[in-house]
């Protein structure tokens, strides 16, 4: 069967070139559009994709795109792009249903990373009965101060908030940062973010 191709959704065409050029490297085709309004007219409906879909887009937004998508198809693993660093809209995106999030200008081998994992992701499917058991498991173990450190995470607060809220140094948030994305197996804040979404009713 031959695999769908990854939607590519940037209003500038030197950007969206130079992801296909990059991903064309994983043997992967790629479907390009320049607005959130002509993807969604041929977005898959209740079929598993993978998109990279930019946030500031004229016309409709990638955050404003991306609940509509997912109500269209719950397999669609959709890799939010933003140039702007802007943690709380991408803890929103995640909330609102993103696979991932990714910061421009793009690390190649991170991007390529994060697109095969969504195309496994989007093809298998999910047991969150077992990952509900796994989540609490993992979250038993995180010490009190981490704890703290997960919830404020889970507000989409960066590091230097996390360690004004709690009255400990910046380097000590993110140690306990660091500690609590070892304890989930996350690999990063999207990761954990995936995680913990994934389970919550």
């Amino acid at each position: 069967m031959k695999q769908r191709p990854v939607y590519i959704v940037d209003d500038e065409p030197e950007i969206r070139g130079a992801l296909s050029l990059l991903l064309s490297t994983l043997g992967v085709e790629t479907e390009e559009y320049a607005s959130a309004e002509g993807f969604y007219e041929n977005a898959p409906v209740n079929e598993p994709y993978c998109v990279l879909l930019d946030n500031r887009l004229p016309g409709l937004s990638g955050v404003d795109l991306l609940p509509r998508l997912v109500e269209r198809s719950s397999s669609a693993c959709v890799i939010m792009m933003t140039g702007h660093g802007d943690v709380p809209t991408a803890v929103k995106a995640m909330k609102l249903g993103a696979y991932h999030f990714v910061e421009k200008p793009f690390d190649a081998e991170a991007l390529l990373a994060v697109v095969e994992e969504a195309l496994d992701y989007s093809r298998r499917e999910a047991g969150p009965g077992a990952e509900a058991q796994k989540f609490r498991e993992r979250r038993e173990t995180l010490t009190d101060r981490e704890a703290e450190v997960f919830a404020l995470l889970m507000e989409g607060h960066p590091s230097k908030v996390i360690a004004a809220r709690l009255e400990i140094s910046t380097r000590t948030a993110e140690h306990h940062r660091g500690a609590v994305l070892r304890k989930f197996e996350a690999k990063s804040l999207p990761a954990l973010l995936r995680i913990a979404l994934s389970v919550k009713n």
